[in-house]
């Protein structure tokens, strides 16, 4: 019998005491827990009352739907029966032992044998307990103790069968009774068998969950893998699979067998990993108390994640000992090996040889659970609590946006000192203002933050490694380890320094790449600008300037972290050196073998801990950054809350009681009203009554202040004094919505809103779902929703009707379509109340007759208060009960309409002074109504759309709609040859290569050097060390450590520096060519997309593809040099073994590449949604807030969440697949060298030493080679990314030569000949045969309704689309023969859609410092941004007094924010004419230039032109026949032909042309004004 059979009958019957002990506590836990789904459910109903935001259903959080239980349960049932009857038979055994035992007089006998037979009992009713368990926590519960007992059973009583011991048992007891030694192994035998069927059965059935509640029907519909058993198996898997992750092999072979992986495919995670139910955990923390500044973010965290984090922190501290377990037992087998070297007794050789291979495979999983736990658990948690905080946060932080730019200007202004400029500044580095500002938090800091999880564990292991290293140390080394450890503390003081410069320069890293994201945001938006204006150059400059100072951070990034590296890389090294020079020179003591290689291995061990450390220390003080930011963030102001519709009888009184408006502002950091910066803009002293169920016109002039009383009544703006009463949607108003059915009489909802703002804003979706806005669709309201909102015709035009895709912020629809369809959203709507924000500048006067009188006045609009902001104040004052007039943010005048009419202020205010005459809105109904079929409708199609023949009925049969944004492509398969290449290209050519390769190598051979010079001296005879001395040996050691870490560290300088040259080549390229690609590529590519390829994509080739790519090869040269080393030493009996074992390698690695490969394809593409999904609620937020839809947006954005989640998450598992898998085979390998050194007697100690010492590495080399590889191959995938989008089709050349003469145009004479235009060769032509001659300096208006082409003609100037026929030529020559810079740079448009960069007013209008400030304050003053001279010096006194709304235009250093969103529309149109009027082109095309200026300032505007552009040509697209009536001609297009073409009066004398039709329906007081305008 074996020895400790006493000891193991104690453990035994211990542990079975303790499953009892805690099978009894934790009973009554798990039968609340059963019952969770409804407990949630209830507290939920309570949460919903006060959360519009907790939008967690209880079904959200259940694991899933069993699947065919009964059959699970009748197979669980048998085995379980199975496991009862081996239990049982332990128990029989056991018993007769018990029996025999009795008999002896041996009273410890006695003992081991009670104990023995008490433990089988226990676990023999344990097992006939769980046989009738047929609930799956029962079930799991008991599978997992009784697989727990039979693994420490078998293990404890396989370690006493093979220990080399004398027997426990005298042999006269043994003859008595002879059957004991064959009773016991069976019992072994038993409970080996009950080891491994209770390790592999399930701890539940198989589970399904519906992928509806958690996906967009999208990913549902691209799924190809139909197993229902479609929950991650981690919810039921065996201890086995669990320790294994043989739960995530499915993945694995998913990731093989599919020809494209899609996210639906995946298992899906279980209920506690997705985001409704960690969203819902951040939530209740957020709400129970305020967020406070500094850590307490940081405690909340871990607050919510405690038990994760215990866990996490507990298993750190039990492996951090276990590490030293192979290093151990290494130093046994050497010392036996040393003392036996003719192997007579191999008995304790094997012992160590098997416990080396256990200590090995033991913290191996350990260690790869603490990783589950760290990456694939904590950090997937973390990031889904963040993000979802973080978007919540977004939909309710107040949208001051558009003031902080302008208020620190003026702050500093008042200050006027350079120190109150950088504060400014470093204020509003941390502003968040800025879209792209925003994002980098849900990206860059996000990623940061959740590596913490992996740290924790470095933090706690690290320093516990060092104490127990030290103390095996001291067993091998004695007092000289101490001395090698001193070494250490001299490199401690270096690790504060490094945290310092490396935060530093992270902070200026990370501020360089905001300000590029920033710039590239603006510039992808504004990208139609920059191409007119022919800009592309001058902006690719700026942009690689702000690259380069980036590169330049990141270089020094790069160098402080390559020589702080190295210093940790040297100190380990040191100390080997120090120790062995004190040990071997100082003390004169003989190196052996098992002290020289187990030293080594510690001191490598230790190195893990020591270079952790500072990683560590960085990487946290790097989250610490990120979390102040985001912290930072949840505690910027948000707008006040609404309570829910069920919770208050809703009030629908609107009115403003003495109140003072202004832009709002964060005033939470603790300033009051009072601080509000002098100049900004302010509504004074309003006092209004809107009335309920009626309509009510707000006018004014441009700039007057009408946006912000709209935002006033929303919520949206400061109240600085008085009261704003106006009922608000609460934010899940919408959600509501969607599940009820409402009949046409319950569809209005009171004290519901809806918003239209002057600036469509429009989601990527169909025109259908942008109108519906995830309301039910009733087919009546939809259709009548159309006509009233002239869109019928317009879908008649598109090809796909209303499922025609809209482009990101409606790219490929007119300004007039992307109004209509945002005011349809409104009107389809169930609010009760409008706010709509100058509808009708977009669109011409017939559409704006038929919107006013058909959907504003019509039967839809019944009953709903509607405040109106218009222009068009003839036409919408006959209609309104309630008139608001303001100018510069005062109230010129508040009343009803006939107190209006009878008022001074209407003169001002409307375009003519004639009042209106009452008989004129019939005549105008009638004639809107008459006209409707073909005037219903706007300007033009912009580039993308295009029109057909005839607007023929819709066809019956109905094709899939086109894709305008394409879904992202995502590439299959091994990453290509191409990309390979072209970043080993990018990084330098064959010289660097050569330079790079040599010292690869070198690098490579040290550590063999320094192993093998280890081995000679540990291994000489005494004689040799006696004649070479001790200094000998150690001299050339520290030559070989030193050249090595010399190497080693060259080696990575020039590494990244050829990486920094990639960089800047690759994104040289892809600027270049993403700012030259035609105009259709940005107009069907979603701007999130490119910025993530900017972005994201770029991070990862800056910062960590050329560490993977660099390490990638050191791993693989390692790797074979140490097989080459240890064939050397092993002989072919290892060869052989290496040649099967690399088999299984490789098949493994294959496996494991392809499926981490698609995870990191999948995660890539699965992160745009949620980058689009911010950007619109980022641009759009107060229309969601407006009309409560924020909670539907807050699902969707969980949808989002949960599938970019889903194969980050399965990433980490497939990365721990493999670990688990390499460790196993790890364990072989040493074990199977441990093994040979045994068995050969050839072998000596210190060539084992060798050999093992090498093994002890190579699998770890080999794992990070496979770890590295796929990360690089992942990193690669960015690279391919950016490659697909830097081999795009380019516009035609910038410059053809012969370029024109510098003067042209001379003249601006036009003549097109036979022009045919269309947009792609499938596509039917637009513009048929125009001929038309323009004189030089003549004026044209451009007229005509949708679809006819007058934009098409537009562009068709500036070659955004080529002639298909005929040519154009300016001055005589072929614009096709001039290169797009030199034509476009000549030529000026000022577009539709006003763009104006962010940055000052000087920026804005001189984007490139060409002119004086005179000249710019000279075209402010000609658009009446200014007064002019004759008013200005009178100005100043009038404004004095109070000094409330100063003209910002005055001061050219005026703020300008993103977008330039701190100016209204009108105002952006006038910034756009002022750079116009800067460049003075010969040929100058307006496109709908002052559609939102009101009336009066169009027509000093239309002086201003024929004044500064008197001797230029002039193509105008109009809207307005005002603007137009005194121009030379006007050209009718229709259907893309030339109707009409002749001098205004001339067509006006002809009743029966179009042009008097046109201006007839504009109403009899308007018609005799053109009449005589045009002076007939």
């Amino acid at each position: 019998m074996p020895r400790y059979q006493l000891h193991v009958a104690a453990a035994l019957a211990g542990t079975a005491l303790c499953s009892w002990l805690i099978l009894c506590l934790t009973r009554r836990p798990s039968e609340g827990k059963l019952q969770l789904p409804t407990t949630q459910g209830t507290s939920l109903e309570d949460e919903l009352k006060h959360d519009p935001f907790d939008v967690t259903n209880p079904e959200d959080i259940v694991d899933g739907e069993p699947i065919d239980e009964d059959a699970f349960w009748r197979k669980m049932r048998l085995w379980k029966l199975v496991l009862a009857v081996v239990f049982s038979t332990i128990l029989v055994l056991e018993a007769v032992c018990l029996g025999w035992s009795a008999t002896e007089q041996e009273r410890s006998l006695l003992i081991e044998h009670a104990l023995r037979t008490a433990s089988a009992l226990y676990l023999a009713a344990l097992s006939i307990r769980s046989i009738n368990q047929c609930d799956a926590a029962a079930h799991a519960k008991s599978v997992i103790h009784l697989a727990i007992l039979a693994i420490i059973s078998t293990l404890l009583l396989f370690t006493t069968a093979i220990l080399p011991s004398p027997e426990s048992i005298p042999s006269a007891t043994r003859q008595a009774f002879p059957a004991l030694l064959p009773l016991w192994y069976c019992i072994l035998a038993l409970y080996v068998v009950a080891m491994i069927i209770s390790s592999v059965l399930p701890q539940g059935p198989p589970l399904h969950f519906n992928p509806s509640l958690i996906y967009f029907q999208k990913t549902i519909d691209d799924t190809t893998n139909l197993d229902p058993n479609n929950v991650s198996g981690i919810t039921n898997a065996s201890i086995v699979s669990f320790l294994f992750f043989n739960f995530t092999t499915r993945v694995v072979k998913l990731g093989n067998t599919a020809a494209s992986l899609e996210i639906g495919d995946l298992p899906i995670l279980p209920g506690s990993m997705r985001a409704a139910y960690q969203f819902r955990r951040m939530r209740q923390n957020l709400r129970a108390t305020p967020l406070q500044p500094g850590w307490d973010l940081a405690w909340r965290i871990v607050k919510i994640n405690k038990v994760a984090l215990t866990v996490e922190v507990v298993m750190a501290v039990v492996a951090s000992p276990l590490w030293y377990g192979s290093p151990y037992f290494l130093q046994k087998l050497l010392g036996y090996l040393e003392s036996d070297p003719l192997r007579e007794d191999r008995g304790w050789g094997w012992v160590f040889v098997v416990a080396q291979v256990l200590s090995i495979a033991v913290v191996n999983l350990m260690a790869a659970q603490m990783f589950t736990l760290a990456n694939q658990i904590i950090q997937t948690r973390v990031r889904t609590q963040l993000n979802t905080v973080l978007f919540a946060k977004t939909l309710v932080k107040k949208d001051i946006v558009s003031s902080s730019a302008a208020a620190g200007a003026d702050d500093t202004k008042a200050k006027g000192n350079g120190e109150a400029d950088g504060k400014e500044k470093e204020k509003d580095d941390d502003d968040f203002s800025s879209k792209a500002q925003i994002m980098t938090l849900m990206t860059t800091d996000l990623d940061r933050i959740c590596e913490v999880a992996f740290h924790i564990f470095t933090i706690v292991d690290s320093p516990l490694e060092l104490v127990i290293g030290t103390f095996f140390l001291y067993g091998l080394l004695g007092v000289s380890c101490f001395f090698g450890l001193a070494v250490i503390v001299l490199f401690l003081p270096l690790n504060h320094f490094a945290g310092k410069v490396i935060v530093t320069a992270q902070e200026n890293l990370m501020k360089a790449r905001d300000e590029r994201v920033s710039l590239m945001n603006e510039i992808l938006g504004a990208i139609r600008m920059l191409k007119f204006m022919a800009w592309e150059r001058s902006f690719e400059k700026r942009v690689l300037k702000i690259r380069d100072k980036e590169l330049k951070y990141q270089k020094l990034n790069y160098r402080i972290s390559v020589l702080f590296s190295a210093i940790w890389e040297a100190s380990p090294l040191v100390v080997t050196l120090v120790s062995f020079f004190h040990f071997a020179v100082w003390r004169r003591q003989t190196l052996t073998p098992s002290i020289a290689f187990t030293s080594m291995v510690v001191f490598q061990e230790m190195r893990f801990a020591f270079n952790a450390l500072p990683e560590t220390f960085i990487n946290i003080l790097q989250s610490i950054v990120s979390l102040k930011r985001i912290a930072k963030y949840l505690q910027l102001a948000e707008v006040n809350p609404v309570p829910s519709l069920a919770s208050v009888t809703p009030d629908t009184t609107i009115a403003i009681q003495s109140a003072t408006i202004t832009w709002p502002q964060d005033r939470s950091k603790g300033s009051s009203a009072a601080s509000t910066p002098r100049q900004k803009f302010v509504l004074v002293d309003l006092a209004l009554s809107f009335p309920e169920g009626e309509l009510s016109l707000v006018c004014g002039k441009l700039g007057s202040g009408k946006t912000l009383l709209l935002l006033a009544l929303l919520g949206e703006a400061d109240v600085l004094t008085g009261q704003v009463i106006c009922p608000r949607s609460p934010p899940d108003a919408l959600a509501s919505f969607v599940k009820m059915k409402a009949s046409q009489e319950d569809w209005i909802v009171p004290g519901v809103c809806a918003y239209v703002p002057q600036a469509a804003w429009l989601r990527n979706a169909s025109i259908k779902d942008n109108i519906l806005f995830s309301l039910p669709y009733d087919e009546e309201r939809y259709q009548k929703t159309l006509e009233v909102c002239a869109l019928v015709s317009d879908l008649n035009i598109l090809e796909d009707g209303d499922e025609s895709e809209i482009g990101e912020r409606g790219v490929n629809l007119s300004g007039g379509q992307k109004a209509r369809v945002s005011l349809a959203r409104a009107v389809y709507s169930r609010a009760s109340i409008l706010l709509l924000d100058d509808v009708l500048s977009a669109v011409d006067a017939h559409t704006a007759h038929h919107l006013y009188y058909e959907c504003i006045k019509g039967d839809l609009m019944r009953g709903r208060t509607i405040i109106l902001v218009s222009h068009h104040v003839q036409l919408c004052s006959s209609g309104a009960s309630y008139i608001v007039a303001l100018d510069n943010g005062r109230l010129l005048f508040e009343g009803s309409q006939e107190a209006f009419y009878a008022s001074p202020t209407m003169a001002t205010v409307m375009q003519s002074s004639g009042k209106s005459d009452e008989r004129e809105a019939p005549v105008a109904s009638s004639a809107a109504a008459e006209n409707a079929p073909e005037a219903d409708a706007t300007s033009e199609t912009s580039s993308t759309a295009y029109t057909t023949e005839d607007a023929t009925p819709p066809k019956v049969e109905k094709k899939a709609p086109r894709k305008l944004v394409e879904d992202e492509k995502r590439a299959v398969g091994r990453v290509s040859k191409d990309v390979w290449m072209l970043y080993v290209k990018s990084c330098g050519g064959y010289g660097y290569w050569v330079w790079f390769g040599v010292f690869l190598v070198l690098g490579t051979l040290t550590p063999v050097a320094e192993n093998w010079w280890l081995k000679t001296w540990s291994g000489a005879t005494p004689e040799e060390a006696a004649v070479n001395g001790p200094v000998y040996y150690i001299s050339i050691f520290a030559a070989v450590t030193l050249i090595g870490v010399l190497i080693s560290t060259y080696r990575y300088f020039v590494l990244y520096n050829g990486s920094i040259h990639a960089s800047s080549v690759l994104y040289q390229k892809l600027l270049e060519t993403v700012l030259f690609a035609n105009i259709r590529f940005h107009d069907t590519v979603s701007r999130g997309r490119l910025l993530n390829r900017f972005g994201k994509d770029f991070e990862g080739i800056d910062s960590r593809l050329a560490d993977h790519f660099g390490r990638s090869l050191m791993y693989a040269l390692s790797f074979f040099t140490i097989v080459i080393s240890i064939t050397f030493a092993g002989g072919i009996p290892f060869f052989c073994a290496a040649l099967v074992l690399g088999y299984i390698y490789f098949d493994v690695a294959k496996l494991f590449s392809r499926a981490a490969r698609d995870m990191r394809r999948l995660d890539s593409v699965s992160r745009s949604p949620i980058y689009s999904i911010y950007g619109e609620t980022i641009a759009g937020v107060t229309i969601l807030r407006a009309f409560g839809a924020s909670s539907k947006f807050m699902r969707d954005m969980m949808r989002c969440t949960d599938s970019n989640m889903n194969p980050n998450y399965w990433q980490w598992g497939v990365n721990r697949w493999l670990s688990a898998r390499y460790d196993l085979l790890s364990a072989a390998t040493v074990g199977l060298i441990g093994f040979i050194a045994v068995l050969t007697p050839s072998i000596s100690a210190s060539l084992a030493g060798f050999a093992l010492a090498f093994a002890s590495t190579m699998t770890f080399t080999l794992l990070f080679l496979v770890r590295r590889f796929v990360a690089l191959e992942q990193s690669m995938v960015a690279l391919e990314r950016v490659k697909e989008y830097s081999d795009l089709k380019r516009e035609p050349a910038e410059f053809i030569e012969p370029r024109p003469p510098a003067s042209w145009p001379d003249d601006g004479a036009i003549k097109c000949e036979d022009l045919v235009i269309r947009y792609s060769p499938e596509l039917p032509d637009v513009l048929h045969k125009l001929n038309f001659e323009i004189r030089p300096g003549e004026k044209v208006g451009i007229l005509g309704r949708t679809g006819s082409g007058k934009s098409t003609l537009a562009l068709s100037f500036f070659r955004f689309v080529e002639a298909t026929e005929g040519r154009i030529t300016v001055d005589g020559l072929d614009i096709a023969k001039i290169g797009l810079t030199d034509l476009r740079s000549k030529l000026t448009i000022i577009p539709q859609d006003p763009t104006i960069l962010s940055g000052t007013l000087r920026s804005t209008l001189d984007v490139f410092d060409e002119y004086e400030d005179a000249e710019i304050h000279e075209s402010l003053r000609r658009v009446h941004l200014t007064p002019s001279f004759d008013s200005a010096s009178s100005t100043p006194t009038e404004e004095e007094p109070d000094n409330v709304n100063a003209n910002v235009f005055r001061n050219l250093e005026s703020p300008v924010s993103e977008g330039g969103e701190n100016f209204s529309t009108g105002e952006k149109q006038l910034l756009c004419m002022a750079r116009a009027i800067l460049k003075r082109s010969k040929v100058l095309v307006m496109d709908e230039a002052t559609a939102s200026v009101d009336y009066a300032t169009d027509e000093l505007i239309g002086k201003t032109i024929r004044q500064e552009f008197a001797s230029s040509t002039i193509l105008t697209i109009a809207h307005r026949l005002r603007t137009v009536i005194d121009y030379d001609r006007v050209m009718i297009l229709d259907e893309g032909r030339i109707v009409e073409f002749n001098s205004p009066a001339t067509l006006l004398s002809d009743p029966s042309s179009r042009f008097y039709g046109l201006c007839k329906a504009t109403g009899k007081s308007e018609f005799a004004t053109l009449m005589k305008m045009a002076g007939v």
